[in-house]
């Protein structure tokens, strides 16, 4: 019987074509994982936050496009105006981390790859580059998703064919997130310009109460002077005292008006940031010390200068560490960290200074008003609000920047950017971050 069923077998081949249907059914249950896992991550591809920043991009769609296609490294390039920016993302055996830059863009889009290609090659010698083009739906080229391998390896068709395909449906995705940067940036300028006219109509009636108390003022201050050298020690002379100081604080708080409404003007030239921080606790070190505050000042590795007036910049220096002391009263272990380093952004360099202090910090409500003109949380005795509406306005003067980072009964932190006078001498300075502390 058994001789019988194993000749039928091999006559009809049945059993044969039982081995290959179950193969074949393996494989196209492998195959259909596969297509289907393919799916899934050209589902999280189109998925990309549209408000995240062009480095967490590059290694989103990287971190994705790795699980079905084999590559060490990759690019994401975008073309905006005559410029290509490059956003590399490399693996380094645990995280992914990102650098960029930028380089002239190319009509011809075989010269724009070869120019592409020939960028990374420098960054990573020994790398094979393989490109592909995003394009919008009127079929415009803007950039270019680059995946990077040894040489020697190549992709199979089925995976350049992947490649193609994902690209079609991440430059979607990269489209949208470029549109929404345009429009977050036309909403950022017209929020400007709205302040821009606010604080010039502000500027001009600071201005305008300047000049008029300018005249009586002088004269209180004058006659107070020459009052109190007659008085000597008489009993009227404490009062007298007091009209004379209260006289000089209007006096200062009329010096903030006229430079709030940039009144005053000051000659730029080249300066060293270091030696405005010198020059600032040169005139309030003393001061800070004997309340009881311990001042560190961590200086870059290379001295960076920067083109502005140096009495204006050091005057925000003076400001924000009069805050930090202000910040720190009655603390028992005040401390107040002023750090000078260079920052690097897409566009430029910049000589920065932050000053930290480990006070009473700023509610989180307060935080986006505390740039405003009058705006103050400090007793009226002790300030008039235009300490940092005037810092501000002498940075954006600089073409620079100020802000504030702040953690309530924790710390605060003001970071100032200044644009380099020169980027190219201090290649050799080191990158740092302003939030290290």
């Amino acid at each position: 019987m058994y001789r019988k069923q194993e000749i039928l077998e091999k006559l009809t081949g049945i059993q044969s074509s039982r081995k290959s249907y179950y193969s074949e059914l393996i494989y196209l249950v492998e195959e259909m994982k596969k297509k289907n896992n393919q799916l899934a991550v050209i589902n999280q591809l189109t998925q990309i936050q549209i408000n995240a920043t062009w480095p967490e991009t590059s290694i989103a769609i990287a971190t994705q496009l790795q699980l079905i296609i084999p590559f060490e490294h990759f690019a994401l390039s975008l073309q905006q105006g005559s410029a290509l920016s490059t956003y590399l993302s490399r693996w380094n055996g645990a995280e992914w981390q990102c650098q960029s830059w930028q380089q002239s863009a190319s009509t011809d889009l075989a010269q724009a790859a070869q120019r592409l290609h020939d960028s990374i090659s420098e960054v990573l010698p020994q790398h094979l580059a393989t490109s592909v083009p995003l394009q919008n739906l009127r079929k415009q080229t803007f950039g270019f998703l680059t995946i990077l391998h040894h040489e020697g390896q190549q992709l199979s068709n089925e995976e350049s064919e992947l490649f193609q395909l994902t690209a079609s449906h991440v430059g979607v995705c990269v489209e949208n997130i470029l549109l929404f940067h345009d429009l977050s940036e036309k909403v950022k300028i017209e929020a400007q310009l709205v302040q821009s006219a606010k604080m010039a109509a502000i500027g001009e009636i600071a201005a305008g109460i300047a000049h008029e108390l300018n005249s009586p003022l002088t004269a209180i201050l004058g006659n107070s002077q020459l009052l109190l050298r007659e008085m000597g020690t008489s009993e009227a002379a404490p009062l007298m005292n007091d009209i004379y100081r209260c006289g000089v604080r209007c006096k200062k708080i009329i010096q903030n008006l006229l430079t709030f409404s940039r009144q005053e003007e000051y000659q730029f030239e080249e300066v060293f940031l270091d030696d405005v921080v010198e020059d600032a606790l040169g005139l309030i070190g003393y001061q800070l010390t004997v309340s009881g505050l311990s001042i560190q000042f961590e200086q870059a590795p290379a001295k960076l200068s920067f083109y502005g007036s140096r009495h204006q910049i050091e005057q925000i220096v003076i400001n924000l560490l009069l805050n930090a002391r202000d910040a720190l009263a009655g603390q028992q272990d005040g401390r107040i960290t002023i750090r000078t380093f260079l920052h690097k952004d897409e566009n430029r360099s910049y000589a920065g200074l932050s000053v930290h202090d480990n006070g009473m910090g700023i509610l989180p409500e307060h935080l986006p008003q505390i740039f405003q003109p009058f705006f103050s949380t400090k007793d009226r005795s002790k300030g008039t609000g235009l300490g940092l509406s005037v810092s501000l306005g002498i940075a954006a003067a600089h073409g620079g920047k100020l802000w504030a980072e702040s953690e309530s009964n924790q710390y605060s932190l003001f970071t100032l950017l200044l644009p380099l006078s020169f980027d190219e001498e201090v290649d050799h300075g080191e990158e740092t971050d302003p939030d290290s502390r």
